[in-house]
């Protein structure tokens, strides 16, 4: 399948664009419900007419800096699907067919605000490395170059030289539940993009979405609708109604919540793209993607590897009589 997607790829060939002002990019960033847990369709890897992914990471043959056919991974190379590609395909639904629409995602799951902070990453990254759990996203790190805020002002510089970013997607929170002065570092990083990157706050929104209200960290959405309060054009997402996958220890039996369903993504990324619409003045004619087929993920029930930040182990995941469950396969055993 891979194989015959790559060929189709080179194929079709990947436009070297120029300015394009009717190429809109959306910068992307967050932790793991940004870059994408759910379960993945074989049409999710049928390429979509008009949306595009400017690469923040390589991935396969493609490279940093460049727009191809969005597909996942649209992060890094474990990423799922999640917000961004629901937002794009809402996009491109709903916009004219003159205007295409490209995202870059540069996410990593369990992370806090502070390692996209220009002033407080190394610090962050130097404190992780000391308790010895870094070992499992260091990798996904690198892959983004090694600094996610300068990844990011580098992939918008190139993103201004093609199109035009017309905003950011932002997601993150869960591993901040104790921050109490997350908000205010939010708007730090978002300032910070804006004044590195020069773009009017005016016109460059950016939306934030709750965190999972029936999930474990539901009761911080009071902190998330702060932070939106604190930045002038941000918006707030709402999660009310989205699907929560519940995820259950194999060891311990104790049941969690943290990442959407793949129906959860769909509801929320359309909701950011219908934000987003509604910001540029054109009313959506759905809250859900049309075209989105209704069919089990076909990957469903194959295991897949996973680290909760919580327990600082890695487990494998699995799905088994309509259950997912976890099986540990390394970290401290208690």
């Amino acid at each position: 399948m891979l194989k015959i997607v790559h060929i189709t790829l080179a194929m079709i060939g990947v436009a070297s664009f120029a300015q394009d002002p009717n190429l809109h990019i959306y910068i992307a960033y967050g932790q793991s419900n940004m870059a994408g847990e759910g379960a993945l369709l074989s049409s999710d890897y049928v390429p979509i007419p008009r949306f595009y992914v400017l690469r923040a990471a390589d991935f396969s043959d493609q490279k940093v800096g460049e727009l191809y056919p969005a597909m996942p991974p649209m992060g890094h190379s474990q990423s799922m699907i999640g917000i961004s590609d629901f937002f794009g395909r809402k996009m491109v639904q709903e916009l004219p067919d003159s205007v295409s629409v490209a995202v870059a995602n540069v996410a990593i799951g369990g992370q806090s605000i502070d390692l996209f902070d220009k002033d407080r990453n190394a610090e962050y990254i130097e404190r992780m490395k000391s308790t010895g759990t870094t070992w499992w996203w260091i990798p996904y790190l690198n892959e983004y170059g090694g600094d996610l805020h300068q990844r990011i002002v580098e992939i918008g510089k190139i993103a201004k030289q093609k199109g035009v970013i017309k905003g950011f997607l932002f997601h993150q929170g869960e591993a901040d539940n104790q921050m109490s002065d997350w908000p205010k570092r939010v708007k730090k990083v978002y300032d910070d993009f804006i004044k590195e990157l020069e773009l009017d706050p005016k016109k460059t929104p950016i939306l934030i979405g709750e965190l999972a209200p029936t999930g474990d960290y539901g009761w911080r959405n009071t902190a998330v609708a702060e932070a939106v309060s604190l930045i002038p054009n941000a918006h707030l997402i709402s999660a009310q109604g989205c699907p929560v996958l519940k995820e259950t220890d194999a060891l311990t039996h104790i049941s969690y919540k943290l990442h959407f369903t793949r129906e959860g993504y769909e509801i929320l990324g359309s909701r950011y793209a219908v934000k987003m619409l509604d910001l540029q003045g054109i009313k959506a004619s759905t809250d859900a993607i049309a075209a989105t087929p209704r069919v089990r993920a076909e990957d469903s029930r194959e295991p897949r590897l996973y680290f909760d930040a919580r327990k600082q182990a890695v487990f494998i995941r699995v799905r088994k009589n309509g259950r997912v469950v976890r099986y540990r396969v390394t970290g401290k055993r208690k």
